[in-house]
């Protein structure tokens, strides 16, 4: 048995993905993003919302995948400190 090593255009994830939030004004807000991931790829992130200490804000994330999709490896939500 052999297997293909994919080259790094091969899309590692490829998928659509909707993102519910309420933004810094707000306002709820729908996104929906279509992802074209590469095996390794660091992507931007999808969205950033500045809150005070304290507080908590509701973000659904769904992934829409293709049938031949293969699924996600990390999805990370972290702070980041200004």
């Amino acid at each position: 048995m052999r297997f293909r090593k994919p080259s790094l255009d091969f899309p590692f994830f490829r998928g659509t993905v909707r993102l519910k939030y309420t933004d810094d004004q707000g306002k709820s807000q729908t996104r929906y993003v279509h992802l074209w991931h590469r095996t390794a790829q660091v992507l931007d992130p999808l969205v950033k919302l500045k809150m005070p200490a304290n507080t908590r804000r509701m973000v659904q994330v769904d992934l829409i995948y293709p049938p031949d999709s293969t699924p996600p490896q990390v999805l990370t939500v972290k702070t980041l400190n200004q």
